[in-house]
């Protein structure tokens, strides 16, 4: 195995636990009145993944299924990525256009959890000067999500709602502060969602 393939694989496996427990860049931000405008390495919620990526490549993310069925979660870890270290796409389950409904981006800070919260804090303002009517929700700091980290790791987190409805389309962005015994990377994470996705991940998948 080559160097280059060695390293791919260490970091799919480090991003990969982040996954299984779950530097954004805002291309056009300053023209986005809509959600859809929002860019994930040049990616957006409506593009079809066959636009980005070949089937064959498609093929190889890693594939995450919900309880319910009505999406699936495909991620991706690769080198190729100018900001990110892993991305994340949420469709419907076997839509063969593979419309995203859903995509997030992933950057690890290994043992720099102040670059992570900075870098939060920056996404954050950025998103609360292009969305002014957005409605802003800042939850601050609160346990681990699905308590996948017993030993007291915390996430801190802003979302903003297209509207009032609690199932409207939502950006999510969260600093993620997992405890050194959990064994998982620190991370922010980006997030993305359709109403329909918003609506079925809050409703629906866990039923």
């Amino acid at each position: 195995m080559t160097h280059t393939g060695h390293s791919e694989k260490v970091l799919f496996m480090r991003v990969l636990i982040i996954i299984l427990v779950s530097i954004f860049t805002f291309q056009s931000l300053a023209k986005a009145d809509d959600i859809r405008d929002l860019e994930i390495e040049g990616i957006a919620l409506g593009h079809s993944l066959l636009d980005h990526f070949t089937k064959k490549e498609i093929d190889k993310f890693y594939l995450e299924k919900y309880p319910k069925k009505d999406f699936i979660l495909l991620s991706v870890v690769s080198e190729k990525f100018q900001n990110y270290d892993a991305m994340q796409f949420n469709i419907k389950r076997n839509d063969k256009k593979y419309i995203i409904e859903g995509i997030a981006g992933i950057i690890i800070y290994e043992k720099d959890l102040k670059a992570c919260y900075k870098k939060k804090d920056e996404i954050v303002n950025d998103i609360s000067s292009a969305f002014k009517n957005f409605y802003k929700n800042d939850a601050g700091r609160l346990n681990n999500p699905v308590g996948a980290d017993p030993y007291g790791g915390t996430y801190d987190i802003v979302t903003f709602r297209k509207n009032k409805s609690m199932s409207s389309e939502r950006i999510q962005i969260s600093c993620n502060d997992w405890s050194e015994q959990s064994g998982i990377v620190d991370s922010v994470k980006v997030e993305i969602y359709s109403e329909d996705l918003v609506y079925f991940i809050d409703n629906v998948a866990y039923d």
